[in-house]
């Protein structure tokens, strides 16, 4: 069906479309190949989890099944009503669009032929919303799955943190018993660990609603538990050409201005067929407004996409030169801690210092980890076409 009714389309409107099809399929091509690239170099890298792992990690239940994020993806893609719901309409849309074809293929006037037009303009672009959605699912899966591992490992260094607090509240006690240190000293220490076990507690709550929040996108028991899995890899992001030209062409092949185009494109075609329509009174006027609305909404949706393109590169910029920095600071805080472990085993450190030289390797290997899951985040946003 779909053949024939793009036959009638290529022989009746030749003199009023222009010839881009095949700029199109370039641009499908390019996108194609920028994919295959971009997951070639992906697999190149190493994980990084256990690099920034030194002293916390995420849960591990061995009575629990491990949930690859590709199974939770195809769970939440078979569970989401909206998906659903498109995909059923689109069989609906095609059998109608079969009716209004055999309507303007069978008349002498031009309205059915404007409404065929028009309905296929809006099949055409409900395929592009499928797809849109599809990523949008996958897209809001990595991030869920993602917060689950931070909160996951936020909740182990508050708990590391919290031991030595339990240590610092204890060697206040004694201190003073000694009179070393005042009551309201004593008493402010007192409220930073209870205020640390009520922190921690806060962070137990948000684990909690996040792990019922994954299981509602994945149509899952609410109650059910996984060992979540996600390998974190980090790449700079490098571009051979203008950063300008670069969005520029994001721009042209995101979904959500390729759907423009298609409707910019549609009433451009309707708007002339109008005038040749004697049923249609005023319709002239009406078309070309119709055109100006078309265009101007074309023309923001470039103008608006352009922009949060240029806003997630400059957040990568920034996270890259924070990662880089944070990596600096890293080696200097294992170091630090390397000589706080030999004065603590010849006796000029203290327990507690050493305590305190573990958790801040710890909380910047967190960090720096939370930063990597940022970027791989940020990148899909700006090199995926169809999330924008």
């Amino acid at each position: 069906m779909k053949k024939r009714y793009l036959a009638l389309l290529a022989a009746v409107f030749m003199a009023f479309s222009p010839a881009n099809s095949f700029a199109a399929d370039e641009s499908t091509t390019e996108t194609t190949e920028e994919t295959t690239e971009e997951t070639t170099a992906e697999q190149g890298q190493n994980d990084l989890t256990e690099r920034f792992s030194t002293f916390i990690t995420s849960q591990y239940d061995e009575d629990l099944e491990t949930l690859t994020f590709d199974e939770a993806v195809q769970k939440a893609l078979r569970n989401n009503s909206s998906l659903n719901n498109l995909k059923a309409s689109m069989d609906l849309a095609e059998t109608q669009l079969e009716i209004q074809y055999l309507e303007a293929y069978s008349s002498d006037g031009f309205s059915s032929l404007i409404s065929f037009l028009n309905s296929q303009s809006s099949y055409q672009n409900s395929e592009l919303s499928i797809v849109a959605q599809e990523e949008s699912v996958k897209h809001s899966m990595k991030e869920s799955y993602i917060n689950i591992i931070e909160l996951q490992r936020n909740v182990a260094l508050s708990e590391l943190a919290l031991k030595n607090d339990e240590l610092n509240l204890a060697l206040s006690k004694i201190k003073l018993s000694n009179g070393k240190i005042s009551q309201s000293e004593y008493d402010n220490i007192n409220l930073a660990y209870n205020t640390a076990k009520e922190q921690l507690e806060t962070q137990k709550d948000a684990l909690e609603m996040e792990y019922v929040s994954l299981n509602i996108l994945m149509g899952t028991d609410i109650n059910k538990r996984y060992n979540f899995v996600m390998e974190a890899f980090y790449e700079p992001f490098e571009l051979d050409i203008p950063v300008e030209s670069y969005i520029n062409g994001k721009v042209a092949s995101s979904n959500s201005v390729r759907q423009a185009e298609k409707s910019y494109e549609t009433t451009k075609q309707t708007s002339k067929l109008t005038p040749l329509n004697s049923s249609e009174i005023g319709g002239s006027q009406s078309a070309q407004n119709s055109l100006n609305s078309a265009e101007m909404s074309y023309q923001d949706t470039k103008d608006s996409v352009y922009e949060s393109l240029y806003q997630k590169y400059n957040s990568i910029v920034q996270t890259e030169k924070d990662y880089t920095a944070g990596l600096d600071e890293l080696k200097l805080l294992q170091e630090e801690f390397e000589r706080t472990q030999v004065k603590y085993l010849s006796g000029n450190a203290s327990y507690y210092e050493l305590l305190t030289a573990q958790y801040n390797v710890a909380e910047k290997e967190n960090t720096l980890l939370s930063s990597v899951y940022s970027h791989m985040l940020l990148s899909e946003e700006l090199t995926n076409t169809e999330l924008m």
